[in-house]
């Protein structure tokens, strides 16, 4: 009964999506240092990060045209087995270089997960219901997310680091398997967006609204990647341990988390390009302050100040892609607005390596935030005329 209903799907997509992400969240924070200790300097810890989004960027467009075509849950499937047979490879390697292509698998992996089920969940939702719809999804996702670091942290500080990558593939392992035995047959749910020819990158791109949602993404990817990135290396300046650190983040994505259910269904009734801007703006300033403070208390404090604003910006985002994913293509549009982020995180990453290398970790933060600022700037030029009615 579950499983027929929409609500039902939207729950057992939502508990697989968000087992999954907690297996992800757990390496996230134990990646940089991973690489430190096989002897990475700043650019090449940047390589390494970036490695992951790059095969997501350049086969972005790829994967969500042939779901449009073929399906959804199918593909879930394969990312997710790939994701629990990539985990084991992280053990192995005695250089850091070697981790680039395990991460280029990895976010090639990944690419069939997260986009494909918020496609999913998209196709499922009832017409007024889109931002509840998509915040649920991205809620789960991002507690997922939130609880993976601290339990990483944990995990590297009681057990070693190999025990966390073991714990990623397991979860990996388990949530396909959900997949396969309580997601419904695709063909029961798509009602006409199956149907439709997904348009074409250059078509969707020519969408003024879903150009500006892009060029914001990439500016907001290239300057929370300096956080995401290298906060575990403030952190060991500042002596904080693995399992703070994996606090610190935890809360950043719990605060997302949480407020995606809420500014989703506002995003429902209100026009949603006013979340999108004011949490693009809020992120950019609270960023900006993360190397002037010392200490635990204040770093986590402004970590959820930023978690506040992204939760307030995502949702509205969301919504307003997904409208016009129900003409344009669902899956495509998910995809190519997912290639945006990854875009960001390749150059987020490598830059930040430079900048660290050169003019040192402050100067990380502080060029981070005035590339979100700059994505705020973007997105309320782009999206000043949108109509949310129209």
């Amino acid at each position: 009964m579950m499983k027929n209903s929409s609500s039902g799907v939207l729950f057992l997509l939502s508990i697989t999506v968000g087992v999954a992400m907690m297996g992800l969240g757990i390496i996230w924070p134990l990646v940089p240092v991973y690489a430190v200790e096989l002897g990475a300097g700043g650019f090449l810890v940047g390589v390494i990060i970036a490695s992951f989004n790059v095969s997501r960027a350049l086969f972005s467009s790829f994967t969500g045209g042939i779901s449009d075509r073929w399906g959804r849950k199918i593909f879930i499937v394969f990312g997710l087995f790939i994701y629990a047979i990539i985990s084991i490879f992280y053990i192995f390697p005695e250089s850091a270089e070697t981790l680039i292509i395990i991460r280029l698998f990895h976010g090639l992996a990944s690419l069939f997960v997260v986009p494909i089920a918020m496609a999913l969940a998209a196709d499922i939702a009832p017409a007024r219901k889109l931002g509840v719809y998509m915040g649920t999804l991205n809620m789960a996702a991002m507690v997922g997310l939130g609880f993976g670091p601290a339990a990483g942290g944990i995990i590297r500080d009681y057990f070693g680091i190999n025990a966390a990558f073991y714990s990623m593939g397991a979860l990996a392992f388990l949530t396909c398997l959900l997949v396969m035995i309580f997601i419904p047959p695709d063909d029961r749910y798509y009602g006409n967006t199956k149907k439709n020819k997904p348009y074409s990158v250059k078509k969707i791109l020519s969408n003024k609204t879903i150009l500006g949602i892009f060029i914001m993404r990439f500016f907001m990817a290239s300057g929370q990647g300096a956080v995401y990135t290298f906060l575990p290396i403030l952190a060991i300046q500042l002596f904080l341990s693995s399992t703070q650190v994996g606090i610190i983040l935890t809360m950043n994505i719990f605060f997302i988390a949480f407020l995606q259910r809420p500014c989703g269904r506002l995003a429902d009734r209100i026009n949603p390009k006013y979340l999108v801007i004011t949490g693009t703006f809020a992120s950019g300033v609270t960023v900006f302050g993360m190397p002037f403070v010392d200490g635990f208390i204040l770093i986590l404090l402004l970590n959820i100040l930023m978690g506040i604003a992204n939760g307030i910006s995502s949702p509205g985002g969301l919504v307003i892609t997904g409208r016009l994913g129900r003409t344009m293509g669902m899956a495509s549009i998910m995809s190519l607005n997912d290639a945006a982020w990854s875009m960001g995180m390749i150059v987020s990453p490598i830059l930040s390596g430079i900048i660290l290398d050169t003019f040192g970790l402050s100067y990380v933060f502080i060029i981070g935030s005035l590339l979100i600022l700059m994505g705020g700037i973007i997105v309320t030029i782009f999206l000043w005329r949108y109509d949310h009615k129209s």
